[in-house]
């Protein structure tokens, strides 16, 4: 095993990892019996919320295990404490893989070593970042808006209203959402720009990113037409998880 990935497999690194995940699910539990202790003095059914609690661990179960196999994707790689640090506290695992897929790329085919690893936990905190900065400096002005706005669509009743616009927050996210997946599918076609003679010679692992793309693509697109069909909104708390699934194993089959 190389060296560097010891280290990332060390036993303080786990140490460090269990720590991590004992103070998030120190602060959930703290959240829930505060939840559930106002919700008992407002009077609301204890029947009710114990369902409410039950459905609620039942449904995030499945879409975790989308993070479970960004887990063990990135482990091999990085070692399996890092992975399972990021992503259990803030990481999002379409982040993640790009950060550390851009630091391997920008170090060349070197392998892991001390400073490539270092690197890319300094990138994938740092990126990161944003979003506790953004929630502690600006969240109370976007929640005061986000109230406002709710008041008056309560207010008015009217569909015109309902079907108003939508704010450039909301086109802008849109957008950079539908050009990261081209990027990642730009990046796909531009192999057999590249390797035109490898494509006779390696065959079906050239067409491997294709195909997961359609088949997670594809998967997505079933799911949505059952979400909107039966309105079973659950329904795209899995899609995700079971769409990654469906990728890897036809990433087996063909590879």
């Amino acid at each position: 095993m190389n060296e560097t990935l010891k280290v990332a497999n060390s036993w303080w690194m786990f140490l460090l990892g269990i720590i991590v995940v004992i103070f998030i699910l120190a602060g959930c539990g703290f959240f829930i019996f505060r939840a559930y202790k106002q919700s008992n003095e407002l009077g609301y059914d204890k029947k009710e919320l114990n369902k409410a609690l039950i459905n609620s661990a039942v449904f995030s179960l499945l879409p975790s295990v989308s993070i479970l196999i960004g887990v063990i994707a990135l482990s091999g790689t990085l070692g399996i404490p890092l992975p399972w640090i990021r992503l259990t506290v803030i990481g999002a695992l379409h982040y993640e893989t790009i950060a550390a897929d851009s630091v391997m790329k920008a170090f060349g085919d070197i392998g892991l070593n001390n400073e490539v690893l270092v690197t890319t936990a300094f990138v994938m905190t740092l990126g990161i970042l944003t979003g506790p900065l953004y929630c502690l400096f600006g969240f109370k002005a976007y929640d005061k808006k986000i109230i406002s706005k709710a008041k008056v669509e309560e207010e008015n009743s009217n569909e015109e209203l309902k079907e108003k616009k939508r704010g450039f927050g909301d086109i802008l996210f849109s957008a950079v959402f539908i050009s990261i997946i081209c990027a990642f599918l730009a990046e796909d076609i531009l192999v057999f720009r590249k390797s035109a003679e490898k494509i006779a010679t390696l065959g079906y692992e050239l067409y491997t990113p294709i195909i997961v793309v359609a088949v997670a693509f594809l998967s997505m697109w079933i799911f949505d037409i059952i979400e909107k069909k039966t309105k079973w909104k659950w329904v795209g708390s899995f899609s995700i998880g079971i769409s990654m699934i469906l990728g890897m194993v036809a990433a087996i089959i063909v590879g």
